[in-house]
């Protein structure tokens, strides 16, 4: 299987000099939409990193978030960027849907504004391009073999932090 992070990626996936918190976005009800919720499901906290497993209400946890005072915020949802099923991109902040595939009561863009007044913190949103977002508690294989990947490495970066 080829490399399925970038270098970018790979480099928000490590930890900074203050708290990364990684925030997993998505409906598990929702095939791939789960990828955040599952994402979060395989991952601890530790000295520099905390995960929010935000589910579909990514607004609930602004609060949470702010409080911990990040250095580093890494949103983690489905995103449909027109690539590969399962394929991983850093998605730029003007090129943040207003709209995700979830049914978020305030938009991923909101969202994202609202964390970098609260917080001043380096935000970054890393999307996996589904493959199916109908009804089912499944996700497709290319988006499972993208998130392991994203959980390998951050196990890996992580561990002993």
């Amino acid at each position: 299987m080829s490399n399925l992070l970038t270098a970018e990626i790979d480099d928000l996936l490590k930890p900074a000099a203050a708290l990364t918190v990684i925030i997993c976005v998505g409906n598990t009800l929702r095939s791939d939409d789960g990828v955040g919720p599952y994402i979060a499901s395989y991952l601890s906290n530790s000295k520099l990193l905390a995960v929010i497993d935000a589910g579909y209400n990514p607004e609930n946890f602004i609060g949470e978030a702010a409080g911990l005072k990040p250095g580093r915020i890494v949103i983690i949802d489905a995103a449909d960027f027109g690539g590969k099923a399962g394929e991983v991109k850093v998605i730029n902040e003007g090129d943040i849907p207003g709209a995700s595939l979830s049914t978020h009561a305030i938009p991923l863009k909101v969202i994202y504004h609202i964390l970098k007044e609260d917080t001043a913190s380096e935000i970054k949103f890393i999307g996996i391009q589904p493959k199916e977002v109908r009804h089912g508690e499944c996700l497709s294989p290319e988006v499972r073999a993208a998130a392991d990947k994203i959980i390998t490495k951050i196990k890996k970066e992580f561990t002993d932090a």
